[in-house]
């Protein structure tokens, strides 16, 4: 086999690898997490349910929808149960690329990314949801009540767990990019007027509604985490020197 392409072919066994294994934690935990898939949805319908008050009320389009959407549940519950399994399976996949040193960081990065990931979610849940479902029912006129189907609920609600989850994961990956020499932290620095830029079309891709509302709360917390990685490399480079 040509030499050039083995170590490719290699690279992409060693993915295969890793994601399977990432696939085999995530479906065990969404075993265990069918378990409380109803009181999941329960949680999920709460932020919504106190929008709504007295016109508390949601529906099934079909006859499915219900067990479709528990299934759903504990498919994110297990993604979220599951993310040091998967951050480990991607340590393990760019760690034969790094210095000895760098590996080392293997336990920091998968509990600093689980850590963030969950945080980035609950963010959502307690300071993102309510003025972001009491902006929208306040838009109803007078005199309409919605009937909202608790699978589209489901559906708008945990995809903005995720995309809240994935945007606090920002100083994770701006430490790891800078500790191993992929960029230099001044060019970092410098860049901050196209970081604020660059956060705010993130968080239009990212968020599922078009309200500048929802938009500013991924978008500022982006550009703070972008910080707060700056400043925990530039601690652990100080340190590293010294």
């Amino acid at each position: 086999m040509d030499e050039k392409a083995y170590p490719f072919m290699e690279h992409l066994k060693d993915l295969r690898k890793c994601l399977w294994r990432a696939m085999i934690g995530v479906a065990l935990a969404m075993c265990g997490s069918l378990f409380f898939s109803k009181q999941l949805l329960a949680w999920l319908q709460r932020p919504m349910e106190s929008v709504l008050g007295d016109f508390s009320h949601f529906v099934v389009l079909t006859p499915h929808e219900y067990f479709f959407t528990e299934m759903k549940a504990g498919l994110v519950a297990g993604i979220f149960v599951a993310s040091p399994w998967i951050l480990y399976q991607l340590w393990l996949f760019i760690a034969p690329g790094l210095y000895r040193k760098e590996q080392k960081l293997a336990f920091g990065f998968v509990f600093a990314g689980a850590f963030f990931f969950v945080a980035g979610a609950i963010f959502c849940y307690l300071v993102v949801f309510p003025p972001m479902f009491k902006f929208f029912v306040g838009t109803l006129p007078p005199g309409v009540h919605g009937n909202y189907s608790i699978g589209m609920l489901f559906s708008f609600a945990t995809n903005m767990l995720l995309a809240f989850g994935l945007v606090f994961e920002t100083p994770v990956v701006v430490f790891l990019l800078i500790w191993m020499g992929i960029v230099d932290i001044a060019d970092l620095q410098s860049y901050r007027r196209y970081v604020i830029v660059m956060a705010f079309i993130v968080a239009a891709v990212l968020t599922p509604t078009p309200d500048p509302l929802t938009q500013v709360m991924m978008a500022v917390p982006m550009i703070l985490l972008y910080e707060l990685g700056l400043l925990a490399a530039r601690l652990c480079l100080s340190r590293k020197i010294a």
